[in-house]
């Protein structure tokens, strides 16, 4: 018994194959850049949401914690981000901790919010002494040496402070 197709049967049995040739191929494309492009394929999402992990930067202090660092002696190098020579700043300090007998360098962004109370206003002069972290002005460029959790320098001109870190240029 032979069963004879009509033309008409012919083609749209073509065309149920192309269709689901072309569902296939998009199917394996997806699949194929979730797995390979993307890198996403088997990563699980909890409620839509996709976390990445933090990391904490021991090298930042804020003011109030400045002086209960766990070195003994060490420096902090507190400057504000918007400052015009901060990347002058920062090839000093980089310097200064290439040395073999380097002390460690926190930094203090004086535009934290943390910070904000501790900066001294246009007119205002940096305190270079103070009994009190109250007390405390801190101008654009300030390197304070701290040893046994008391600040012993507060050096607030670059040429000082080049010539306490050893910095020759």
């Amino acid at each position: 018994m032979k069963k004879y197709a009509t033309e008409e049967q012919k083609e749209v049995k073509k065309f149920i194959f192309l269709v689901l040739g072309l569902v296939l191929i998009i199917v394996g494309i997806y699949f194929f850049t979730r797995a390979f492009v993307t890198k996403d394929l088997n990563k699980k999402e909890e409620n839509g949401y996709t976390y990445t992990e933090g990391s904490v930067n021991e090298n930042i202090v804020i003011a109030g914690t400045m002086l209960n660092r766990p070195e003994k002696e060490y420096y902090i190098a507190a400057f504000s981000g918007e400052d015009v020579n901060l990347s002058y700043y920062n090839v000093i300090i980089s310097k200064y901790t290439e040395e073999e007998k380097a002390l460690k360098v926190y930094h203090l962004n004086l535009d934290n919010e943390l910070n904000q109370k501790y900066r001294a206003s246009e007119g205002e002069t940096a305190s270079t002494k103070f009994t009190n972290l109250e007390e405390l002005k801190l101008g654009k460029f300030t390197l304070i040496k701290v040893k046994d959790g008391k600040v012993t320098k507060f050096i607030t001109d670059i040429e000082k402070a080049k010539s306490e870190l050893t910095i020759k240029k």
